[in-house]
């Protein structure tokens, strides 16, 4: 073939794949814009809700001493144990999606009944007790989920707070020495859940929190000298609940 004739096809066909490639990047902006405002695939998250929940609770309280005393014969300044109460209560929010990905808001309050009293096992000769009491929690989160249609999995995290009786207890009548830590605090949580949307306004949840709540303080004194007591605790939830869509 004449090498003018190759040049000359080399030249259209470059031309061709120019006008080709400049029309391509003038469609992409439109593309780009239909595809953002297509609504999403299947049922649609956006939306205020509300609704209401009911679980169990595990809490984990952590005692320690902060001064002159132990727990038992071998200098133990801490002493754990474990509660655990079933629980109740009432969620709002509110969600938005873009493509499957859904975010959103989320605050609740629950009432709860997660308590215990133990006896001081490390010291079993003694009359020692600690007790601990979570009568509620709140929780203001963030939601971050991943649509399948119905179905929504996702991850969720914020803020807490609670009320949290904690104490600890010689029971000695003679020398009623008691700790008693009674407040409201603070906190932070964590967790994970699904949800699955059965109409188009109602859809049923299970959930998993864990919730760190701020360690508060009791203390007495005794012959002079002051006994202080810090207290932890920690909620393991899980949960099911019933939204509405409004």
């Amino acid at each position: 073939m004449n090498p003018q004739k190759i040049i000359s096809i080399r030249k259209a066909s470059f031309a061709m794949l120019l006008m080709g490639a400049a029309g391509l990047a003038a469609c992409l902006p439109a593309a780009a814009s239909d595809a953002l405002s297509t609504p999403p695939a299947g049922f649609v998250w956006t939306g205020g809700y509300a609704g209401v929940h009911l679980g169990y609770g595990g809490g984990r309280t952590t005692v320690t001493e902060l001064d002159f005393y132990t727990f038992s014969e071998f200098g133990d300044t801490q002493f754990k144990f474990n509660s655990n109460g079933f629980l109740g209560g009432v969620h709002a929010g509110y969600n938005w999606q873009s493509g499957q990905l859904v975010y959103g808001v989320e605050v609740d309050l629950t009432g709860a009944n997660i308590d215990n009293t133990v006896a001081n096992s490390m010291l079993p000769r003694s009359n020692e007790s600690f007790s601990t009491s979570v009568d509620w929690f709140s929780t203001a989160r963030v939601r971050l989920g991943y649509s399948i249609d119905r179905f929504l999995p996702f991850v969720t995290g914020g803020f807490a707070f609670g009320h949290a009786r904690s104490s600890y207890d010689d029971n000695d009548a003679a020398q009623n020495n008691h700790a008693i830590a009674d407040n409201v605090v603070a906190g932070w949580t964590i967790g994970a859940g699904a949800q699955y949307a059965l109409t188009d306004n109602w859809s049923l949840r299970a959930e998993y929190l864990y919730v760190d709540l701020e360690d508060s303080r009791g203390a007495f004194q005794y012959a002079g000298d002051t006994f202080r007591y810090d207290f932890d605790n920690d909620i393991h939830v899980v949960r099911l609940g019933a939204s509405y869509k409004f």
